[in-house]
């Protein structure tokens, strides 16, 4: 990005809750990380953590939500605090009035992705120093149905986490939860989100235990992903480059 551009960094936090931090003194583009051409560097710039840890009162926290039918009258309990903003993006027939909260409708395209990108675009110049990207669900532990029941939260993982800036000197909040395996289109489970009270289960970005952290490789032709072939359509035009078969 050009050197006048402020600060910017996207952290993605598992398949619920999408972290992204403006780091005060560093320089990066969206979705990606940058090293900055002056004498700090970006991300994990040690240098400028004690600057963090110094404004961390001061910071301006967002939370972004995508929405299309879900209850959202959970959002209340967030509403109302300090430095805290909530914007939310339905894509719904019936847009919701939140008090406290912005809702803007969208055009009903691109998923919950789609929702995040135009907040990214359309606030670039003003993003907040850390911003939590989430679905509308309420949040809760699990995903085990496939649907909007699921509060998509790891065991031991709670939406505050999330908001909490800049984690024990981290400038992100990343929780896999799934894989996908190419061009089989087989998925693994992180084991928190179908089972609680795991020993070595937490917030850290992968499970502690490796590969024992995982379901076994699973298929389902009716999961939402392959029911139009979106995915699979997707993985041979851009990714393989070749015919889709």
């Amino acid at each position: 990005p050009p050197a006048t551009h402020p600060a910017r960094a996207v952290r993605l936090a598992g398949g619920r809750a999408h972290a992204f931090a403006r780091p005060l003194h560093a320089m990066a583009a969206p979705l990606y990380s940058w090293r900055n051409t002056g004498r700090l560097v970006l991300t994990l710039a040690l240098g400028s953590l004690g600057c963090w840890a110094a404004d961390r009162e001061a910071l301006r926290i967002e939370i972004v939500l995508a929405h299309f039918e879900e209850d959202v009258s959970w959002v209340s309990h967030y509403t109302g605090r300090r430095n805290t903003d909530i914007t939310i993006y339905s894509k719904g027939e019936s847009v919701p009035v939140v008090e406290g909260a912005l809702v803007l409708p969208l055009t009903n395209v691109g998923r919950e992705s789609h929702s995040f990108l135009h907040h990214i675009v359309h606030n670039y110049d003003g993003l907040a120093d850390w911003t939590l990207f989430s679905q509308a669900t309420a949040p809760s532990w699990g995903y085990m149905i496939g649907n909007s029941a699921n509060g998509h939260l790891n065991d031991k993982v709670s939406f505050d986490d999330y908001l909490r800036p800049f984690p024990d000197g981290h400038d992100s909040m990343f929780v896999m939860s799934a894989a996908t395996r190419f061009p089989e289109t087989a998925q693994a489970t992180r084991l928190g989100m179908v089972a609680q009270g795991l020993p070595a289960e937490g917030p850290q970005i992968c499970p502690r235990q490796g590969a024992d952290g995982w379901t076994l490789w699973w298929f389902s032709a009716a999961h939402p992903h392959l029911r139009r072939r979106d995915m699979l359509d997707f993985y041979h035009r851009d990714i393989s480059l070749d015919k889709n078969e």
